[in-house]
């Protein structure tokens, strides 16, 4: 944990107030304290989750995670590769279609678009 990736996954909710339930729930589970890594895969799981009852909030969060990913440093584009997009469900799995929404900097680091 960075105060980088810390403030990245704060930029992510803060932009995406969808995903406030998913922090509140992170935080209360881990006394307060914001794990990036586990925050990330439980915005990947409401993703998956909610990929048909809110494919806007899906979409928006994956041009999201690809902008942080381009500019982001070295520990926020890992945060964003291992717990984001290697979190994706396999292909074939439900919510694997959300691959098809990742832009070509997430497709680099997507071991199933190589």
């Amino acid at each position: 944990m960075s105060g980088s990736t810390v403030a990245a996954i704060g930029a992510l909710v803060d932009a995406h107030r969808e995903l406030v339930p998913v922090l509140d729930e992170h935080l209360e589970d881990n006394e307060g304290q914001v794990l990036p890594h586990l925050v990330l895969a439980d915005v990947i799981r409401w993703l998956v989750a909610h990929r048909a009852s809110h494919p806007e909030a899906c979409r928006s969060v994956l041009d999201w995670l690809g902008l942080a990913f381009e500019r982001g440093p070295d520990d926020v584009r890992g945060l964003i590769t291992v717990s984001g997009v290697q979190m994706i469900p396999d292909p074939g799995q439900p919510g694997s279609e959300l691959r098809d929404l990742l832009g070509p900097g997430l497709r680099q680091v997507d071991p199933w678009s190589a």
